[in-house]
């Protein structure tokens, strides 16, 4: 009997040890899981801030990039002329379908959305918009870092981004001053601060063989004046039905004799001088009618350059 009772309290001791070994093993188990387990979600989290801030500086560098492509248009009124007329053109025959989309994203009704909404809207239904274009258009229309999409396509969208429109004064070619009476000895290098003159004959190409054609005229302007002030003093010249109209170096409408709008006159190897007698050019210039435009849908392609 006393020996039963010493076998019993081996086992007993036995089953004890075994219990204690299993439960330390259990709990190594456990946390050996939860270390894991711990260790697997900082690597998922490590992985998903450097994501973010892969994005984060991607996006920061486009915002950056076109920050400073865009800041020489955003401050010359001339070139912000050109962007909004050229945006408008985009935006006026997809107000229908960019509208709706805006309002989809509106949950508060507020009439804005953010810059990342307003750009998927873009991206999806305005895809030939330029980034650059893009970025003009927020800019404008930004309030609290948000972009008040009523005010580009609501009701009021004939005065839209149209508003930012600069009117810019031209001198009519009989209002241009001109210093006729010059020193025999004044020392034309040192006058920095008088414009160079020349006179520029400008011929509409449809009609380039009819020389008595009212739309060929002839104006004497400064050296520096632009590309783009040139298109407005001939449309207020001969009252033509249109915003603007391109001018070429040659009677051949191409890319290569284009004279791109935002360059002088200077630039383009249109040098005046100082003398009553100026230098003489001539240009050439084509255009497309609005109303005519508006109507033939024949009209609507890309014979006519923009």
């Amino acid at each position: 009997m006393e020996d039963y009772d010493q076998e019993q309290q081996k086992t007993e001791i036995i089953q004890s040890r075994d219990l204690e070994t299993i439960k330390n093993e259990q709990s190594s188990i456990k946390s050996l899981i939860e270390s894991i387990l711990l260790e697997s979600t900082k690597q998922v989290d490590n992985k998903k801030a450097q994501y973010n801030k892969k994005i984060k500086t991607s996006r920061q560098k486009e915002l950056e990039y076109l920050t400073n492509v865009t800041k020489s248009i955003l401050t010359s009124p001339e070139q912000l002329n050109i962007a909004c007329e050229r945006i408008n053109s985009l935006l006026l025959n997809h107000k229908t379908i960019l509208l709706p989309a805006c309002y989809s994203l509106d949950k508060l009704n507020s009439g804005r959305v953010t810059y990342e909404q307003f750009r998927l809207v873009i991206r999806d239904l305005l895809p030939q918009m330029s980034k650059e274009d893009f970025f003009i258009l927020t800019k404008l229309f930004e309030i609290e870092n948000s972009v008040d999409y009523r005010m580009i396509f609501g009701e009021n969208f004939s005065d839209g981004i149209l508003q930012f429109i600069t009117p810019i004064s031209v001198l009519q070619p009989d209002e241009t001053i001109l210093e006729n009476k010059l020193s025999k000895s004044f020392d034309k290098t040192l006058q920095l601060n008088h414009s160079k003159y020349v006179t520029i004959y400008f011929r509409l190409i449809t009609f380039d063989s009819y020389n008595a054609y009212p739309g060929h005229i002839e104006l004497t302007v400064s050296d520096q004046t632009s590309i783009y002030i040139l298109s407005k003093m001939i449309i207020e010249e001969t009252q033509l039905a249109t915003r603007f109209v391109s001018i070429f170096r040659d009677k051949v409408c191409s890319h290569n004799t284009l004279l791109k709008p935002m360059y002088s006159l200077e630039y383009y190897d249109y040098t005046g001088t100082y003398d009553k007698i100026f230098p003489v050019y001539t240009l050439y210039y084509d255009y497309s009618s609005m109303d005519i435009y508006d109507a033939c849908p024949i009209l609507k392609c890309d014979y006519y350059m923009k």
